[in-house]
């Protein structure tokens, strides 16, 4: 066989021979797709870096496309090793050692390994810059949540604090004659009332 970059010579055509050609060529131009797809993510990334760079924080619609961006990387890669099977020997060579020349030929001959390194490579550099910045969200969290416990155990010391003092029942009827709501000091002396009344009328009632 003879492989060169314009045309390819064989000894014999057949559909064996078609499908190891074949599968190269839909594999080189799979690559070609998928590398300016990659080339695309990583300006998303790059205008993401710059933004972060200057305001020192990101926003739910960068979050967003943080996460398209982490998506698809992996959809890619897992297309180019189940679906383009870049890693595998094609399933003709196994069987016929002078197609698995042809097919490493055409292999050299179009770069496909070293195209499929350089295009994982970019692709693990998406990713380790996707893990950078979910660990940045991830400590936005955390702090965010351990700022929120502190309020709580402040709050929890100042009515702690006032009953203590004996000032809470003061401080939380101004607080509800605030808000509009009925003291439970005047719920009870209301409801005291409303026990005496009725138990009045009740003695009344059996006098007469």
């Amino acid at each position: 066989h003879v492989v060169d970059g314009d045309y390819c010579v064989v000894k014999e055509l057949d559909m064996t021979v078609v499908a190891v050609i074949s599968e190269i060529m839909a594999q080189t131009v799979a690559l070609d797709s998928y590398s300016d797809t990659v080339d695309q993510l990583l300006a998303d990334f790059a205008q993401i870096n710059n933004h972060v760079s200057e305001t020192g924080n990101f926003n739910d619609m960068q979050r967003q496309v943080l996460f398209q961006v982490m998506a698809q990387n992996n959809t890619i890669l897992l297309d180019l090793l189940s679906k383009l099977g870049i890693k595998d020997r094609t399933h003709v060579s196994w069987n016929m050692p002078e197609l698995d020349v042809l097919h490493s030929q055409l292999l050299d001959e179009f770069e496909i390994a070293s195209r499929f390194h350089y295009l994982e490579f970019k692709l693990d550099l998406i990713q380790q810059n996707a893990k950078f910045f979910l660990e940045i969200m991830h400590n936005q969290k955390a702090a965010f949540l351990e700022w929120a416990i502190v309020i709580l155990i402040c709050f929890e010391c100042v009515l702690m604090c006032l009953e203590m003092s004996g000032y809470g029942q003061v401080f939380f009827e101004q607080v509800s004659l605030g808000l509009g709501w009925t003291p439970a000091s005047e719920m009870t002396t209301t409801a005291t009332t409303s026990t005496t009344s009725t138990a009045v009328s009740s003695i009344e009632d059996e006098t007469g």
